[in-house]
């Protein structure tokens, strides 16, 4: 890779999107106005944004490039609207009045099936299909590991020292006998699925872990849900998650998309940036939500061959049409080898780049297509 690639650049000009979500005092600081981000004059196409804090655990930014304020805005509320609707459907940690969502499957975990809505019933149906027919490695039954590992996460990150972990747990970290306890409690096979009636059914001691996919699979679906309402122009980051539709409506080509570096240098704040027209781009890794006990780095990924948080790279951002595959690719990348990283491109047709625990940057071929080269 060129050194160029690498250098500092002004983020004003573009977009920045880290890996993953973190629970912090974004919130606080985040809001759900809308505003016009130009000075262009009346008739002339404008950017229309809207930001908030309350689906998928991150800041959402959705803008919209268009020369009609009205149009505009309704679409930012519609949009964000629909993100709340999605959210509370896939949430596995929270129950609504009224909704039957991932939550309401689990709580019925070894009851009974469960009729559920269509749109939920299609993103179990696309994870177990995805894990079954590309790679293993994403997961969507790991919820009894993944709550145990969060556990201990919440500790860490509310402040509590290892002692004081230790105090409450017994130790520091699970243990593996402990996570060995809940593999049968992990194998995706016994997520029960009816075609026919939409009904879903997990055996008693599972749960459903939709953090993998989710968030994508909703992207995608208000992505393609504003291509349907007349958006020729418009650019969603949820998080790790960039979906581009069209071109910016400023005469540019390509949105440019930052892809952070891991080591969160402030004064090298991307490691490579992306030229993005009608496709997506999804980054898993290891720096925005994981805690640190004697010197190791425990991050939110959990490896379903090993139930540990992975460790082999510092990032990977895979690029496609689809947010709600890249999603699922990505997390199954960052638990793969560097092998396996090359044989789910070429299976998917998918540009994939990641950064290794030494923070040397690969990629397959074709992502040289979407990396910016400076040239522009």
């Amino acid at each position: 890779m060129k050194k160029k690639f690498l250098v500092s650049i002004a983020l004003s000009a573009m977009l920045l999107f880290t890996a993953c979500d973190r629970k912090d005092n974004t919130k606080n600081n985040s809001t759900n106005k809308i505003k016009v981000e130009s000075t262009a004059t009346k008739g002339e196409v404008k950017k229309y944004n809207i930001e908030f804090y309350d689906t998928f655990d991150t800041v959402i930014d959705i803008a919209i490039y268009s020369d009609d304020e009205n149009f505009a805005n309704e679409n930012l509320k519609y949009a964000k609207k629909r993100f709340q609707e999605l959210h509370m459907l896939f949430d596995n940690y929270k129950n609504y009045d009224g909704i039957i969502n991932a939550k309401s499957i689990n709580d019925d975990a070894g009851t009974k099936p469960l009729i559920v809505d269509l749109t939920l019933y299609n993103l179990i149906k696309f994870s177990v299909d995805n894990h079954n027919n590309i790679s293993h490695k994403t997961n969507i039954a790991m919820g009894p590991v993944t709550g145990l590992w969060n556990s201990y996460r919440t500790e860490y990150e509310g402040g509590k020292t290892k002692e004081q972990v230790v105090e409450k747990f017994g130790q520091a970290i699970p243990t593996e006998a402990e996570l060995e306890t809940l593999r049968p409690y992990t194998n995706i096979s016994n997520i029960k699925l009816n075609d026919d009636k939409k009904t879903v059914e997990i055996n008693k001691g599972m749960s459903l872990d939709l953090g993998a996919t989710a968030k994508g699979y909703a992207t995608e679906i208000v992505a393609r849900e504003l291509e349907e309402r007349g958006v020729k122009s418009a650019l969603i980051s949820a998080g790790g998650n960039v979906r581009a539709i069209g071109s910016p409506g400023d005469g540019r080509e390509f949105y440019k998309v930052g892809i952070q570096n891991p080591t969160m240098d402030p004064n090298n704040p991307t490691s490579v940036i992306l030229n993005l027209k009608d496709m997506s781009a999804v980054t898993s890794g290891d720096y925005q939500r994981y805690f640190e006990v004697d010197g190791v780095r425990y991050c939110h990924i959990i490896d379903p061959d090993t139930l540990q948080p992975s460790g082999n790279l510092k990032s990977v951002t895979v690029i496609a049409k689809d947010s709600g595959l890249c999603d699922f690719l990505s997390t199954a990348c960052f638990n793969s080898t560097e092998e396996e990283i090359k044989e789910i491109a070429a299976k998917t047709n998918t540009a994939i780049i990641w950064i290794t625990e030494d923070n040397e940057l690969k990629y397959t071929e074709n992502a040289l297509e979407y990396i910016d080269q400076g040239e522009n």
